[in-house]
């Protein structure tokens, strides 16, 4: 018989680069769109909208922007004359200085919707005349994407607006309902994305139109946008799913470097290469979900979610699981894609095994639903198991992929739900 040899054991989790700079998208009408960059450079989230109009007396004139950070800033523009290079604009204790007449001054508290009264104390260089202007900056309306709820039980991007009384805010064309104070909120989903077992991390982007339109007034459009990236996360033992007659079950995989990872919210070691570990009991007979979470300071975290039964008898279950009437090799073989997902027992001779943190992988000959050997299979086991070659096995689970040997042929990946010995 020759041999053929198992494909080496996965590579470690890669960290993809944050995604590039976001786009700024303008807008109709007299509000601008920035998008914000947060948490070590690596978190992105959508900015501030402003729609303001500005009136006041000279001789400083201010226009509102949004910096890069997401806080409001007031671009100021003054008369040479007026304000020489060195002139120093405060407000709140926030300082900045006029260079060429033109001046940024970070403000210390966002602006709000509405009118908003600013104070500006105006100190000239040498015997220049120190003086306070006040400005009124009316505010018609906010909006702004939220990532922290990726980090909710549900995970999502939460779109946020702020509007006068009487508005109308509508996000990709659906109204959004404000509140008595002009506030209002849409969710978009991503529990897709941010959960179930990654390799690599993931970059989560939206980019979504809006529409304000105050109560006797022209309607504003704009788009914001939000940009965040999911940790990966790998749970080899036992899997997404394991049925142990154990008290007890090993639940290990691999995290991001640096990563915190908590296991049904306890956390837990986590070594140098992302590598963790911990034995949970499993006090009664049943099946339990075990939620486990892993994240970095600069990567939002992931959650796989692990479900986990405990039987009195694996032998019992082997019967019930029989009465599915799981898919045979030679059916799974006819379309795999298509039997993705399909209960199937691999009954054989093991050809080749070796552990791959904490899991087993096995390559098994199948004697049961194979009319014709040889009928490989390549069994995922999520545990230590150690099985010599030529050891009679039986491995329940469902059909999850294609894989291709080493000698380039393609047979079914199937993740054990648990296995047995079986006699000759």
């Amino acid at each position: 018989m020759s041999t053929v040899a198992l494909v080496a054991a996965p590579a470690p989790l890669v960290d993809l680069p944050a995604p590039p700079p976001p786009r700024i998208v303008k807008k109709s009408g007299v509000s601008l769109v920035t998008v914000a960059l947060i948490t070590g450079g690596l978190v992105l989230v959508g900015g501030v909208v402003i729609a303001l109009l500005w009136r006041g007396s000279q001789p400083i004139s201010a226009q509102p922007r949004a910096a890069a950070d997401g806080r409001d800033v007031l671009h100021l523009t003054c008369d040479l004359n007026n304000c020489k290079d060195g002139t120093v604009v405060e407000l709140d204790g926030v300082k900045s200085v006029f260079a060429a007449g033109e001046s940024d001054l970070t403000l210390a508290q966002p602006l709000r919707v509405g009118d908003n009264t600013l104070a500006l104390r105006v100190e000239r260089p040498g015997l220049g005349r120190d003086e306070a202007i006040k400005l009124v900056v009316p505010v018609a309306y906010r909006v702004h994407a939220d990532v922290t709820t990726m980090s909710a039980a549900h995970p999502s991007i939460t779109v946020h607006a702020e509007a006068l009384p009487g508005s109308d805010v509508r996000v990709e064309g659906k109204p959004m309902p404000l509140d008595a104070t002009g506030a209002g909120a849409y969710a978009f989903d991503e529990s897709a994305t941010a959960e179930g077992p990654a390799d690599e991390s993931r970059v989560v982007s939206i980019d979504v139109p809006y529409v304000v339109t105050p109560k006797g007034g022209a309607p504003q459009t704009g788009t914001v946008s939000a940009r965040v990236v999911v940790a990966p996360l790998r749970v080899d033992a036992p899997g997404t799913r394991g049925i142990v007659d154990e008290d007890h079950v090993l639940i290990a995989g691999r995290a991001a470097k640096s990563a915190s990872v908590t296991v049904d919210g306890a956390p837990v070691p986590v070594g140098a290469d992302g590598a963790f570990e911990a034995t949970i009991p499993i006090g009664a007979l049943g099946e339990r979900v075990i939620d486990v979470r892993g994240g970095t300071a600069a990567l939002t975290p992931r959650t796989v979610h692990v479900s986990v039964k405990r039987v009195a008898s694996l032998a019992d279950e082997a019967k019930a699981f029989e009465a599915q009437r799981p898919v045979g090799y030679d059916a799974a073989m006819r379309d795999l894609s298509a039997s993705a997902g399909q209960p199937i027992v691999v009954d054989g001779e093991v050809f080749e095994s070796r552990g791959s943190g904490h899991r087993t992988l096995v390559l098994i000959d199948d004697r049961r639903g194979c009319a014709r050997g040889p009928c490989l299979a390549r069994v995922v086991v999520g545990r230590d198991m150690p099985l010599a070659h030529g050891e009679m096995v039986r491995a329940y689970g469902k059909v999850a992929r294609t894989f291709t040997t080493a000698a380039g042929q393609s047979v079914p990946e199937v993740e054990a739900d648990f296995i047995l010995r079986a006699k000759r």
